[in-house]
């Protein structure tokens, strides 16, 4: 009978956790965190150092069009690299909630798979897709585990550890905690009782030891990543008003959601064409940048320039790159590029909050801000709780009480809202 690989078996990776062979292997996945982390830290070296070069001089924090035949060129060349990328990997198009999904299937992430991401979530990035780095990041920390422990000639429990480690260690370094890794974990698979304290401890372990080697070599990724106007102090009625932010922000994340699916069914056919669907990809990319340069990228930069400039910036405009960026991000994964959605749900939600406070300028901006992010944001990583750690280190700590509303409300209404995508063909199979 074959051996069940599934992360529902992790629960037998040691017998008891006051064990000699349990503290081995928190030695064990110690290391692999640290792996993780290191592999985190060469995918933002080399991010950092293409960009530079490729988009030296381009004006891309631009509030008005910018007309430079660069912006399509890069686009069109980035999504060609797409495209030969996922021809020789063989590979498919999923976001970070699909390959989750296969990993709690399965417990192992293939090395192949690990390698692709890195690779092409990398050119996208590079070439400005409106994506972040932590769904390629997941997949390729997530393999180098599965590859360690199978080396290693682990049992099949220990190597589905093995590959939560090195994600932990990873996310650990990413989030600047050691709980955040373990606590998406907890909050994605708490419905399926996956997650048991076997693998929790060690991957809190494994963050932990991630997290010390990015802050020795780099500091804090998510430290001052936004600078904002003084925060006049937090007030009672804005827990009234984060119902209201709350709810705008979960709509809009269920409209992301559906628009996603959506573009998905649309470029579905042409899946197994990926250079073609590429090239689509690219000139889509490159129009969009041209036209809205602050669509592209994950958008935390681009969200500052929105900031510097939030009593200039026309309610059209920010309408618009709202809905944009809606559209250009389900687009760029739907032909094919690789990355993340939660910095750019960062980007939608702290628009979209600029647009409610010149609307209502009594609400305080930071407060709309916080709250519309963390609506937009709960409603496609379904992870309050490591998205009030992850806010409250982004923004003021003040207004922790109005951020739990507003991932609440958030929450509740798009809770029968999911992003993982069923293919056409899976639907007709069953």
């Amino acid at each position: 009978m074959k051996e069940d690989a599934s992360s529902r078996k992790i629960e037998e990776a040691t017998d008891s956790l006051n064990t000699k062979k349990f503290y081995v292997l928190l030695i064990f996945v110690s290391l692999v965190g640290v792996v993780g982390a290191l592999i985190m830290i060469l995918f933002f070296f080399l991010e950092d150092l293409l960009i530079g070069v490729i988009w030296k001089d381009i004006p891309v924090d631009s509030l008005t069009p910018v007309f430079n035949p660069w912006i399509l060129v890069i686009c069109l060349v980035g999504g060609l690299c797409v495209g030969l990328i996922r021809y020789y990997f063989q590979g498919e198009i999923a976001i970070m909630a699909e390959d989750l999904n296969e990993f709690n299937e399965k417990g192992r992430f293939g090395l192949k798979r690990g390698i692709e991401l890195f690779i092409r979530g990398l050119a996208s990035l590079v070439c400005g897709a409106p994506l972040g780095p932590e769904a390629p990041l997941t997949v390729s920390t997530g393999a180098a585990g599965t590859y360690i422990a199978e080396k290693a000639r682990m049992p099949a429990p220990v190597v589905t550890l093995s590959s939560l480690s090195a994600i932990s260690g990873f996310f650990g370094a990413f989030l600047a905690s050691p709980f955040g890794g373990a606590l998406i974990f907890i909050e994605v698979t708490l419905e399926k009782g996956i997650m048991t304290w076997k693998a929790v401890l060690p991957s809190i372990v494994a963050a932990t030891a991630g997290f010390a080697v990015y802050f020795l070599l780099a500091g804090s990724f998510l430290e001052g990543m936004f600078t904002l106007p003084p925060f006049e102090g937090f007030r009672e009625i804005d827990l009234i008003y984060a119902i209201g932010l709350g709810l705008l922000g979960g709509g809009c994340g269920i409209a992301f959601i559906m628009m996603y699916k959506k573009m998905r069914e649309v470029f579905e056919p042409l899946e197994n064409r990926p250079l073609l669907l590429g090239l689509l990809g690219g000139l889509g990319l490159g129009i969009a940048g041209m036209l809205l340069p602050l669509t592209l990228f994950m958008g935390s930069d681009q969200l500052q320039v929105l900031l510097n400039n939030y009593l200039e910036v026309s309610l059209i405009l920010l309408l618009i790159l709202v809905v944009a960026k809606i559209l250009l991000v389900t687009f760029s994964f739907s032909t094919g590029f690789a990355g993340g959605y939660i910095f750019p749900a960062f980007f939608i939600g702290g628009t979209l909050g600029i647009l409610v406070f010149r609307l209502f300028p009594f609400i305080p901006l930071e407060v709309c801000l916080v709250c519309v992010i963390a609506g937009v944001s709960v409603a496609l990583l379904r992870s309050p709780i490591a998205l009030a750690m992850i806010i409250a280190m982004v923004f003021d700590p003040q207004l922790l009480p109005a951020m739990a509303i507003a991932l609440v409300m958030g929450f509740i209404v798009s809770y029968k809202y999911s992003l993982p995508y069923t293919r056409k063909i899976n639907r007709k199979e069953e």
